[in-house]
């Protein structure tokens, strides 16, 4: 079976466009002006004000489309058959495989560490999720429903709707990710702290801006640097005039969004470097017994978290959210040797990072998970894989139900119902507004509040957490 996927997706982009301005009108304009009530009706919220305890999620984001369905792989006779069948010479032999207690699947050997978290109870598998506007099958993949996310098997545009996760809408209309709109809600529960619960040591993304709460961007190893040449206290000649000089403009009275915006952004910049340089200072990663591997792409910026985490009392913070990324992952050719350096660095990554949680008493306080543009097809080109849709994902903490798999691997076999063509394309089984709406509520954010962080949530049935219990009720 062959598809015109461009036409197919330009057809759905019309329909969703042509549908947007039905709703709101004005397009583009008019949705503008939603967000900014959905923002200003999140900030009114105090409900958050009350929380006393600390927690951190950490998104982990593999740029490229990491090949999941290596990482978690089926077990059973059957199972393994079907996908060693589909993956040719990709398939991972069986004998190697770290098995899950229940047999049904295992973890790719260069996964031990992580499989040992998982054992521990301090991992749980995310099987077949990826962006999804409502629950969809075979059928309606084929119909051309308008149901299907937009530019899908597309790196750029899929990191962008996973990130936002709000896919019903065309991008150009969705100015916030939802690690942005939880920042917004959560900012409340940072009542001592002047600077926003987000923070990036991967540069700008989608996942991190909200509505009213703007996030701030790490080096992964310097952190940031002091705005000293505007700082009045250093010394330096000059300095003073320079700092009277840009407060006066910067207190210049302005009805200009933009001026409004440019003066905004300085003040935190300003604000941010001295508390966040002064913490740093304090807290350096000479103190943590954990050894980082410095030719990491994940290690420096986990290292970094781990740093802000530890600042986290002095900087008066409740809530911290964090990005993290590292790219490689888009393995068309020469997959196996690239993805055994890939998966290498992920497992001591990510361990390290939870054994300096642990160190520092705060493993049950951290969460951290995987998340990628969408997993790869279950065939071969002949030297790797091809852009997919549905992959599988990790959560890790000492908060975590862990020791499981939420959610269940596709059968593997090509041209299934679980496959979107005969490539292997896998449909997701699970929707990221789901698996971060679970992740959302462990961080405190409400019911009542997660149609706002995530609206396509209700296309999905009501008994979402029964299915996917990452957490224990608190």
């Amino acid at each position: 079976m062959s598809h015109n996927y461009k036409g197919r997706q330009n057809r759905r982009k019309f329909l969703k466009n042509f549908a947007a301005a039905s709703l709101f009108g004005s397009g583009a304009s008019a949705m503008n002006g939603k967000l900014s009530l959905i923002g200003s009706a999140l900030a009114q919220s105090s409900e958050y004000q009350s929380i006393n305890d600390y927690k951190a999620l950490v998104c982990v984001f593999l740029y490229g489309g990491a090949d999941s369905f290596n990482m978690f792989i089926p077990a059973t006779q059957d199972a393994y058959d079907r996908y060693a069948t589909s993956r040719g010479g990709l398939a991972i032999p069986q004998e190697s495989l770290k098995l899950d207690a229940s047999g049904e699947f295992g973890f790719n050997p260069l996964l031990g560490d992580l499989y040992d978290m998982y054992n521990s109870g301090k991992l749980a598998v995310i099987g077949n999720a990826g962006n999804l506007i409502a629950p969809v099958n075979r059928a309606l993949f084929e119909a051309d429903s308008t149901l299907i996310p937009n530019n899908l098997f597309a790196h750029n545009h899929q990191q962008e709707q996973w990130l936002k996760g709000l896919s019903s809408l065309p991008t150009s209309l969705v100015g916030t990710g939802w690690g942005g709109r939880m920042a917004d809600l959560l900012q409340d529960a940072n009542s001592g702290a002047s600077l926003p619960p987000g923070f990036s040591m991967n540069g700008t993304n989608y996942w991190l801006p909200g509505q009213t709460i703007q996030p701030i961007s790490l080096h992964p190893t310097s952190g940031l640097s002091l705005l000293n040449y505007l700082d009045e206290a250093s010394g330096r000649s000059g300095n003073a005039g320079r700092e009277a000089a840009l407060n006066q403009i910067l207190n210049l009275s302005s009805n200009h969004p933009m001026k409004q915006q440019v003066a905004s952004s300085i003040d935190l910049a300003k604000s941010a470097s001295g508390q966040i340089v002064n913490a740093l200072e304090l807290n350096t990663d000479t103190g943590f017994e954990t050894e980082y591997d410095p030719d990491s792409r994940l290690a420096p910026q986990l290292r970094m978290v781990a740093r802000m985490i530890k600042s986290n009392q002095l900087l008066g913070m409740k809530r911290q959210i964090f990005f993290v990324g590292g790219g490689g992952w888009d393995t068309h050719d020469n997959q196996s040797p690239r993805l055994e350096a890939l998966l290498t660095d992920l497992n001591r990554s990510m361990t390290d990072f939870q054994s300096t949680m642990e160190e520092m008493g705060l493993g049950d306080s951290v969460t951290t998970f995987t998340a990628s543009d969408f997993g790869r097809t279950l065939t071969t080109n002949g030297d790797g894989s091809d852009h997919g849709w549905g992959g599988n994902y990790m959560v890790m903490g000492g908060a975590v139900n862990g020791g499981q798999m939420f959610g269940s691997l596709p059968s593997y076999e090509l041209g299934s119902e679980d496959d979107s063509s005969d490539k292997g394309r896998v449909i997701p089984s699970l929707s990221i507004n789901q698996y971060g709406a679970a992740l959302a509520e462990w961080m405190g954010v409400s019911s009542n509040d997660l149609s706002e962080v995530f609206p396509d949530l209700s296309n999905f049935d009501s008994d979402w957490r029964d299915n996917l219990p990452l957490f224990s009720p608190v």
